[in-house]
């Protein structure tokens, strides 16, 4: 089954930004109602206030008695108030109003219907007597020195909800970015060779996925190169257990057809022995050449083709056990046959399973002891088939060396169909054992 993708770094990455922002705003909206507190509390509370305004007033009178200032000298007033930025001033004098603040100050009658133009609400407004050169008036002060505070405590919110919204988003990046390391590094250590370095997702999302990807691809080439190291042992064991078979019966042949070539008058009876020796030596040949075919055909591809269908077990295994028997027959042996007791299903390739059949009966011709009987029992286990082949083995001295070649492309053969193969010995007997499920 294909594996669903969701795209879970996106939606984390989305998921980590949404709860980055709102904590963020969290931060920059409880820092903003925190900090405005505390500059009402502290900064704006009425003793300071007073100073401040008591402070501006002193100033202002200063001003005035150094420059000698009149009540409407908008020039002079305009001035001191640019060193005094967040102070407004109103002097009331003679029917006239003097409005000055940081923007400039401005001279309007106080009958026209005009009022201050700065909204005393909400800031500290007192009078304070002013000896100008034209005389004594009151003197209104506005001090507002409070808002470039508000303003400071505004940006501290924002550049901190800044600095939260991207610590947090650093700490995602850093978690992906880490992640991606290690599995680069352990990447980079299986590339240099060392295939034991388990590769474990860090994480459940599409990095963890490739990790499982790479460490599945890290087990395929191990299992890989496992087969191929098997692959060549049982090479090198055939090639070793069959040079002497191979050698043997060639060298002896040889021989043979030099006596019969050197020119040397020989007896009829003696060439017809020799003949005899070097036919059956060369038989011999044939014999391990069709062995080593049938064994190259079956290990030379991963996986042998297979024809699979489905087959009554008991109607195949009739006719396939029935031939084979029957050969047996005709060569001295005795056959006893215990057959299935219920019906059922196999699914096989069936030129493969004779091929397995025609083995293990060939090794019986081979190394069984005819005087003996041969038992072939058929029966369900299991829902499985089990086919058990027993023979008594022949004495050492009147049976060929076994090369085992027939024997592993049994097993090669039925693992291929899912079945098993299993050959074991006890004392003189010699079991080969074939299992194959039953089809439901």
């Amino acid at each position: 089954m294909a594996r669903r993708t969701y795209h879970r770094l996106n939606i984390q990455l989305l998921a980590t930004m949404l709860l980055a922002a709102l904590a963020a705003l969290a931060l920059a909206m409880t820092a903003k109602v925190a900090g405005d507190m505390l500059v009402r509390e502290v900064y704006c509370s009425p003793t300071r206030a007073e100073r401040r305004m008591q402070a501006a007033a002193d100033s202002f009178r200063a001003y005035v008695a150094e420059h000698q200032v009149t009540s409407t000298d908008v020039e002079q007033i305009g001035r001191w108030n640019l060193t005094e930025p967040y102070v407004r001033v109103a002097v009331m004098a003679n029917g006239t109003v003097l409005n000055s603040d940081r923007w400039g100050a401005e001279l309007v009658r106080s009958d026209s219907g005009l009022v201050l133009r700065a909204d005393t609400s909400g800031d500290s407004a007192s009078q304070f007597p002013v000896n100008f050169q034209d005389g004594a008036y009151l003197v209104q002060f506005q001090e507002f020195s409070q808002d470039r505070l508000f303003d400071l405590v505004t940006w501290c919110a924002v550049i901190a909800a800044g600095i939260l919204f991207l610590i947090l988003v650093l700490l995602y990046s850093r978690r992906v970015t880490r992640a991606i390391t290690r599995l680069g590094r352990q990447v980079r250590q299986v590339s240099q060779g060392d295939l034991t370095m388990e590769i474990s997702p860090s994480t459940r999302d599409e990095i963890g996925d490739l990790a499982q990807d790479v460490d599945a691809m890290r087990l395929s080439i191990i299992d890989k190169l496992q087969r191929e190291e098997r692959a060549w042992r049982a090479n090198t064991e055939l090639i070793t257990a069959i040079s002497h078979d191979v050698r043997t019966p060639l060298t002896t042949l040889l021989g043979y057809l030099d006596l019969l070539s050197s020119g040397e008058a020989l007896p009829p009876d003696r060439q017809r022995e020799y003949l005899e020796v070097c036919r059956r030596k060369a038989e011999k040949l044939r014999t391990l050449t069709n062995e080593l075919f049938s064994y190259f055909l079956v290990f030379g591809k991963p996986d042998p083709e297979l024809a699979m269908e489905e087959y009554d077990a008991q109607t195949l295994l009739e006719q396939l056990v029935g031939e084979m028997a029957a050969e047996l027959s005709d060569r001295g042996f005795t056959v006893n046959t215990i057959s299935l007791t219920r019906p059922g299903n196999i699914r096989v390739d069936v030129q493969h399973l004779r091929r397995v059949f025609d083995n293990l009966f060939s090794n019986v011709v081979k190394y069984a002891d005819p005087a003996k009987p041969v038992t072939v029992t058929m029966a369900w286990v299991a829902e499985e088939l089990r086919v058990s082949i027993s023979n008594h083995i022949l004495a050492q001295g009147g049976r060929p060396e076994s090369t085992k070649i027939g024997l592993q492309t049994c097993q090669k053969l039925l693992t291929s169909m899912g079945g098993s193969f299993v050959g074991s010995q006890t004392q003189w007997v010699y079991t080969a054992q074939i299992t194959l499920p039953e089809c439901k």
